[in-house]
This record gives C-alpha cells, structure tokens and sequence, in this order.
C-alpha cells in the first residue's frame, strides 16, 4: 500500500460526518464534513465513507474538509466517488486540506476556500521494504501515481502540467488568495471556523510557521508516541514474518 504517510494524529474522534436535508428551494442537500487523516489505521475510513457517497440520493452535496491528508488510494476513491455521483458537488476547505486532502478538495463542480484557510500540494510518498528491485517498482509506482495528481490538479488550474509539477516538488503551501490566483479555488471571504482537530504537521518539509504554532503541544505528544509504539510493532511483525518466509526457503 502506497501513502502520503502522515505522522499526525488528530484529537478529534469525529472522522468525518454525513447528512442529507431538504433546502428552502426544495432541493435534497447532502453534507459531508471531512475531519481527520485519510487513512483507516490513523483516522478516517475511507471505503465507509465512498460508500455513504454512493448511497446518498440528494441532488447536491456539499463536502467541507479539515484534513492534512493520508492515504493516497483512499483519497483518491472519495475523490473518484465524488466525481462519479449524479448531485452537483461543492467543495470548501475550511482550515486545512494538505497533500491527498487538496485532490478531494478538487472533486467539487464549484471549489472554495475560506479567507484563512491553506491548500497545500506535494509529491506523492510510500513506505516499503524490500530489495533494490522492490524498491525501483515502488519508485515507479510512485511516479504513476504523481501523472495522476497532476493531471487533476491541472485540470482544475488549467496551468501547465509542469508548473504543477513544479508546485509539487515543492510541496507548496498556497494560501486562500493565492489559491485563488492560479485556479485552485475560489476565497470565501470570512472567518475561518476553528478546527476541531490538532494535528502535527511536522512530518511536512515546509509547513508554514503560523500553523507550527497552533498546534496542540500536549495531545500530540501523547499522539506521538502512541504512533511510535504502533511503528515499532508493526516493524517487528515485518521482521517476524521475514524470518518465518527465511525458514521456509
């Protein structure tokens, strides 16, 4: 499995949440509100919630997200979920919508983010293990799975793929005007709301020092080293059964 692997474990147990309701205009709206890391281990389910997209029979749904990414796959599902459904989709990015969340967030017929809110962009990652021919697929996969990227992001910005591209090598963090500017989304001109959720965004290269600041020191050092333990077990459980297949050879 291939991941934009986050080391951030949010405080908040609200995954994500989904509602329908009728509008003045007599329209069934659904809600979805993307709250944490992309990635069933770490947060969010993401096959529990591709198929809440699928079953929901609205004619227009609003998804707004606060999420610093995860998995790649699974993003990708919700985005391809989005993109598939008959209701016209809006998206809006409330605070924060990093590395896999930015693609969900380009799912959406119409794209916001609020004044202060930060839509970042990179390189795909991927954790392995293996020899050095194991290690070249992984690299090759993880090239395919950057053209993917790409053409989304491109597609939405109507930029040169190559300036994408160069954006994402970058891992480049795009403020709501800026987002505006280049085509990402268009700026919600109000307060953002205050995200539930603290997450560690330190495992970024260039996360912007104002949101360094706002994290919650306590929780994540406790979301740290449960994290770490969480690792090590399961780089024990690979060393294991490395062993076992050793011994039957």
């Amino acid at each position: 499995m291939f991941h934009h692997y986050p080391q951030m474990k949010a405080k908040t147990k609200e995954w994500f949440k989904i509602s329908a309701k009728e509008s003045k205009e007599g329209e069934l709206v659904g809600q979805i509100e993307i709250l944490d890391v992309i990635d069933e281990m770490w947060g969010l389910n993401p096959s529990e919630l591709i198929a809440k997209i699928r079953a929901l029979e609205v004619d227009r749904i609003h998804v707004a997200i606060n999420s610093p990414g995860g998995s790649v796959f699974g993003g990708l599902g919700i985005y391809s979920a989005l993109k598939a459904h008959k209701a016209k989709i809006t998206t809006e990015n409330m605070g924060l919508a990093a590395s896999i969340a930015s693609i969900i967030l380009m799912a959406g017929d119409e794209v916001f983010q609020r004044e202060h809110a930060m839509t970042m962009v990179h390189r795909a990652w991927g954790i392995t293990a293996g020899n050095s021919g194991e290690l070249r697929e992984m690299a090759n996969v993880l090239d395919k799975i950057d053209t993917q990227l790409i053409s989304i992001y491109a597609g939405r910005t109507k930029l040169d793929p190559a300036i994408v591209e160069s954006y994402m090598e970058a891992e480049t963090w795009f403020t709501a005007s800026e987002a505006q500017e280049i085509g990402l989304a268009h700026t919600l001109e109000y307060e953002t709301i205050k995200a539930k959720a603290a997450f560690d965004l330190s495992i970024y290269k260039n996360t912007p020092d104002i949101l360094k600041k706002v994290t919650n020191e306590d929780t994540l050092s406790k979301a740290r080293a449960e994290e770490e333990a969480k690792r090590n077990s399961m780089q024990k459980e690979f060393l294991r059964r490395r062993i076992e297949l050793a011994e039957l050879n």
